[in-house]
């Protein structure tokens, strides 16, 4: 996937321009995640890696970080880390090059957890740093620039904060590596309401340059802008204090967007890839050739698909706010036109009919996981695709059951849900400022609303429906999500499809009236229905989770990665 993407970019990103000497840096992850290997703070694993660093970067300064008071940080009345007092003898270790003035600061951390090499987290990205030192000290870069090889940043990013703390003031700008050498694609984090267009454009600029390619996920800025102190890398220290920062790391490994190795044994040199090290260092050494911007100018939006391209923020409002007026247009001229006759009660039987079959399809996914929270994770896309079949097969043959009594009429009614629900849910996301997720509710909730003039090409309202449901239940985004914690594994993934799936099962029911087949096409639609749920029932049935509950709740999806469970 990461090929394809690069790939489908490449006519509008740049030649590769110069990086670091790859072999060196490869030599340099054997040595301290093979030879070295769990460097935890103030061992003395960690005291010879800082010892490494030293004889590979000579004249590199020692910054004696002692004691660090870390700040409780919480999210909406949860603490997401307490507050505490910690000392530490390990040293954040300085290297600087260019003339002097306020800093570009790219960090990397060279601790890791108790029982992991921490290849990928985070030698890959020391032995970048190493290499980009090698360059500049030949050839200096032409602004002010500080590596950092910071200490303890996994017990609350201890070095970072004491030198944001005693060191913010010089700082123009700073970068964290962590997670680097993945086979994913190369990513910017952590870009807080502080980041704006000029600062995305300096590392679109920079990327373009260098021949990388550099994504910008959509849940990751939001959470950025909305949540800044909850980053767990060294960028996070400096946000919190008002100094630009953004983090760049390898979105997932193995086709994955997360790498099952973390802070595990099998995070070992073998999974780091040489093209990752050598685009970061590509990209690092074409930031270093301008400064970064003055603080300020309007806020910017990364595109999503162009490569490195950047446009206005207010522009994406716009859009946003252009798609929610056709909705609510739509839907008021829809509500003054003459429905037919004979509204009847099909549309309440139907809401009956869909909550019921929504709580048959949770029973079966409950009565098929057994003890394990949540065997869908390791396989969504099955597990998807099976429970959507029941559920609409349910939802179906429930509603044809229903008809016998009072029949499906009052069509209109259900492209109405299909319009209001997803009207609701952008309009919610627009209003909470994040602009970025807005348009894909508000997208499916205009096409609806204007179904009814399209004559030939409503069913495009009906592939518009399933945007939502596409985007934010994608397989690799769902195991993302749980991985980091956004996603309660608790709450069954058929209530999930449940809000995903109204949507579109209304403009299903709004065209299917309006073309009503007689009692031949009721006939088929009952046997399809039925068939539905046997397929889905049978994918279910025939599913054989990756991992035992035991193994999940004590590894989570790590449990998959071969040799894990002992």
């Amino acid at each position: 996937m990461r090929y394809l993407i690069v790939a489908l970019a490449a006519c509008s990103a740049g030649a590769p321009g110069p990086g670091i000497a790859v072999d060196r840096a490869m030599a340099h992850v054997d040595a301290l995640a093979g030879e070295i290997g769990p460097r935890v703070g103030d061992t003395d694993p960690a005291r010879a890696a800082a010892a490494y660093i030293a004889r590979e970067v000579p004249g590199i300064e020692r910054f004696d970080v002692g004691g660090v008071d870390l700040p409780d940080i919480a999210v909406l009345g949860y603490s997401w880390r307490p507050g505490r007092h910690v000392d530490t003898t390990d040293p954040d270790l300085l290297a600087r090059f260019g003339p002097p003035g306020r800093e570009l600061v790219i960090t990397a951390h060279y601790d890791t957890v108790p029982g992991s090499p921490g290849a990928v987290d985070n030698a890959a990205a020391v032995a970048v740093l190493i290499e980009l030192a090698r360059v500049w000290r030949e050839h200096p870069p032409a602004q002010p620039v500080l590596l950092v090889f910071s200490a303890n940043e996994e017990i609350g990013l201890v070095g970072a904060e004491a030198l944001a703390e005693r060191h913010g003031d010089e700082v123009a700008f700073a970068i964290a590596l962590d997670l680097i050498g993945g086979s994913g694609p190369l990513v910017l984090n952590g870009a807080s309401t502080l980041i704006r267009a000029p600062e995305l454009r300096w590392i679109a600029d920079a990327a373009d340059r260098a021949g990388v390619v550099v994504r910008a996920p959509l849940p990751h800025r939001v959470v950025s802008r909305w949540w800044p102190q909850i980053e767990r890398a060294d960028h996070g220290a400096f946000t919190r204090r008002g100094i630009r920062a953004v983090h760049f790391y390898n979105r997932g490994q193995d086709g994955d967007w997360i790498d099952l190795a973390y802070h595990s044994p099998a995070d070992v040199p073998s999974r780091v890839h040489r093209d990752a090290l050598d685009e970061t260092g590509r990209l690092l050494r074409a930031l270093a050739e301008s400064p970064p911007p003055e603080p300020g100018g309007d806020d910017g939006f990364w595109l999503p698909l162009a490569a490195n391209t950047i446009v206005p923020r207010w522009l994406l409002v716009a859009v946003d706010v252009a798609l929610a007026a056709v909705a609510l247009a739509g839907l008021a001229l829809f509500a003054r036109s003459r429905p037919r006759r004979g509204r009847g009660a099909g549309f309440f039987a139907a809401l009956v009919c869909y909550a019921a079959a929504v709580a048959a399809t949770i029973a079966v996914e409950r009565a098929f996981a057994g003890d394990h929270p949540a065997p869908w994770l390791h396989d969504p896309l099955r597990a998807e695709l099976a429970e959507a079949l029941v559920l609409a097969g349910a939802t179906g043959l429930l509603g044809r059951l229903v008809a016998r009594r009072w029949p499906w009429k009052g069509e209109r009614r259900f492209l109405a849900v299909a319009i209001v629900l997803p009207l609701v849910l952008g309009a919610f996301w627009l209003a909470v400022g994040a602009a970025e997720l807005a348009w894909i509710w508000l997208v499916p909730a205009a096409l609806a609303a204007v179904a009814p003039r399209l004559g030939r090409a409503a069913p495009l309202a009906l592939v518009a429906s399933v945007l939502p449901a596409a985007l934010v239940l994608l397989p690799a985004q769902l195991r993302e999500a749980a991985w980091n914690g956004f996603l309660p594994v608790s709450l069954p993934l058929a209530a999930w499809l449940a809000l995903f799936l109204a949507s579109p099962l209304g403009v299903a029911v709004w065209w299917s009236r309006r073309t009503a087949s007689g009692p031949l096409g009721t006939l088929v639609l009952a046997l399809g229905c039925g068939l539905a749920v046997a397929a889905g029932l049978g994918l279910l049935a025939t599913d054989r989770p990756a991992c035992t509950a035991q193994q999940f709740q004590h590894l989570h999806l790590a449990c998959e990665l071969p040799g894990t469970w002992r």
